[in-house]
């Protein structure tokens, strides 16, 4: 008899775990992202790292018998579409987690579609208070928008500056930016945001070309304010932009430079997408999606074999000191926000990134 109740109970928790996207021998995962339209290239590299690593894990032999597959829906960068396409993965297609959406295709609308079908949200890649609030089945791997400022703000006020002001572009929320940086300066009880005339610090939250821009309008103006550009420009394509004009601007990154290979992460992040790619350039949002396909994974494998969606859940709050390979993300109890790390780098004036 408990043999037989024993076989009943392991025959349900499989059936349930099959409802949730979870076969004998696969898990997966689904994501919108913009495989088409101005932003394709940024929508391939975020699929594309989150491939780089699952090729490597399954190659591996993956988890208890399983391999993650990936599903990705086009958007072409269009936030109603990507709604819809949440919901025929979620509804329809029936995947076991989502992973590594653009900021673009984060909106309230679909994480109240993930939230209502309690399907794990992983690695959203984007720092915005919208995925910071009490949602359960969120985990990210990167800082948010607000203790990036606050790195940057406390690194520049030890240095005696004192005024800062902030410019944001591109579809950045300047409504939310503006708030971060508020609280930011009043917890460091320093002045309220000025002017860029008047900024010993100006902060730029925009993407690379109009950060490039930006940072090119400020220099020819004859500002002699110190230039931050934030995550939102990557580091590399910005350099690369500006060449020497960009001497002495600093960037802040939330994730590790992806020339410091010294890191174990780095330096398997760039063999592993370059064997998916084919040899395409190393991209922070690739990374960043790597990152978060790796999380993921060691959360499967910790789940054990009877995978369910609360199992993966709870099996990440116990990577309490997870070390990615020189990138350890802290989850703990009730809190799937594994990462706080900022870098900070600068320009050259060869135009080359210093670390």
């Amino acid at each position: 008899m408990r043999r037989a109740a024993a076989a009943c109970v392991l025959a349900w928790a499989v059936g349930a775990a099959q409802a949730q996207g979870v076969s004998a021998t696969t898990v997966v995962l689904g994501q919108s992202a913009p495989l088409s339209g101005p932003a394709q290239a940024a929508g391939e590299e975020m699929r594309n790292g989150v491939l780089a690593y699952l090729r490597a894990f399954n190659d591996a032999g993956g988890a208890h018998g399983r391999r993650i597959e990936l599903a990705t829906l086009d958007d072409a960068g269009d936030p109603a579409r990507a709604l819809a396409n949440t919901q025929r993965l979620v509804e329809q297609l029936r995947v076991f987690a989502l992973i590594a959406y653009p900021e673009a295709s984060v909106t309230r609308e679909v994480l109240a579609a993930a939230q209502r079908g309690r399907v794990p949200f992983i690695a959203p890649l984007t720092g915005a208070d919208l995925v910071r609030l009490p949602h359960r089945t969120i985990v990210t791997v990167r800082a948010s928008r607000t203790e990036e400022l606050e790195r940057v703000v406390e690194h520049y006020a030890q240095l005696g500056l004192k005024r800062y002001a902030l410019e944001v572009g591109g579809s950045s929320e300047p409504a939310e930016w503006r708030d971060a940086l508020g609280r930011t300066l009043r917890k460091l009880r320093l002045d309220a945001a000025v002017g860029v005339d008047d900024a010993d610090v100006v902060v730029l939250a925009a993407p690379v070309r109009e950060a490039a821009d930006l940072v090119r309008s400020l220099k020819r103006s004859g500002s002699r304010a110190q230039i931050v550009a934030l995550s939102t420009a990557e580091a590399g394509p910005l350099a690369s932009a500006l060449g020497r004009e960009g001497a002495g601007v600093a960037l802040s990154q939330v994730v590790p430079p992806l020339e410091r290979t010294s890191l174990p992460v780095v330096a398997e992040y760039r063999a592993a997408y370059a064997k998916e790619t084919g040899g395409k350039p190393y991209t922070t949002a690739s990374f960043e999606a790597y990152l978060g396909a790796k999380v993921f994974a060691e959360a499967v494998r910790r789940a054990g074999p009877a995978l369910t969606r609360d199992a993966l859940l709870q099996a990440v709050e116990t990577m309490t000191a997870y070390d990615a390979g020189g990138y350890l993300l802290v989850y703990g109890r009730g809190d799937r926000h594994g990462s706080s790390r900022i870098d900070l780098v600068a320009i050259g004036r060869d135009g080359a990134l210093l670390h």
